[in-house]
């Protein structure tokens, strides 16, 4: 079953759609990332099991600064998702490892080297700058 933009936009409050080499690319509103997340791994149609990587992109000119990229993987329809949202030094966003355990190292990573806060994080430490 193929993953088309159609049934996504159908069921989920998408913001902007992007396709790029047949890899699509979905950004939302960031209050609701957790529930997307949860549907896109639930949902017996897309079934996104898999959190590959979760990636934070520093746009300074732009006013909501940063994008966090939670990019997914179903590997019972061999399919690609990335989700994406949008914030600035002071919105925070809702930790997604009560989603996708695997969340927890990039998550801190993310606080670490771009400042992000990531609420309802268990443990929320520096990885990389802890010895500046």
């Amino acid at each position: 079953m193929l993953l088309t933009c159609e049934n996504i936009i159908k069921i989920l409050p998408i913001v902007r759609f992007e396709l790029y080499n047949k890899e699509s690319s979905f950004l939302i509103q960031t209050n609701l990332l957790n529930d997307i997340l949860l549907i896109l791994k639930n949902h017996f149609k897309y079934q996104y099991k898999v959190l590959t990587c979760i990636s934070g992109v520093d746009f300074p000119e732009n006013l909501y600064r940063f994008q966090i990229v939670y990019e997914l993987l179903s590997i019972k329809y061999n399919s690609r998702i990335r989700i994406k949202v949008l914030v600035d030094e002071l919105i925070p966003v809702n930790s997604v490892e009560n989603v996708y355990s695997a969340a927890c190292w990039w998550e801190s990573e993310i606080w670490d080297m771009f400042g992000v806060f990531f609420l309802n994080h268990h443990n929320l430490t520096r990885l990389l700058t802890c010895f500046l």
